[in-house]
């Protein structure tokens, strides 16, 4: 008696999908960063709104130095951000 493969890869099935996952860049870095821009974000928009706080200014610069560590941005990038956020505010 002979088995038969549970899945047998046909010629005619398009193999592109092995392939997307390694055209949408590093995954986890992508996805860390994705999330601390948009906390940055809520978090600048608290500050705008009028909360002032210590603690969410902290906040601010660990998110922009998070950002550095993923390579998202450099420090130039950085200090450039930090400037323009701390006057606009």
């Amino acid at each position: 008696m002979s088995r038969r493969p549970a899945f047998e890869h046909s010629d005619d099935e398009d193999d592109s999908y092995e392939q997307d996952w390694e055209a949408e860049g590093s995954g986890f870095y992508d996805d860390e960063a994705e999330k601390l821009i948009n906390q940055l974000n809520l978090s600048l928009g608290s500050i705008r709104a009028g909360n002032s706080s210590t603690k969410l200014k902290t906040q601010v610069l660990y998110l922009l130095d998070s950002l550095v560590e993923l390579g998202t941005i450099n420090k130039k990038e950085k200090k450039k951000l930090f400037l323009i956020i701390y006057n606009e505010l």
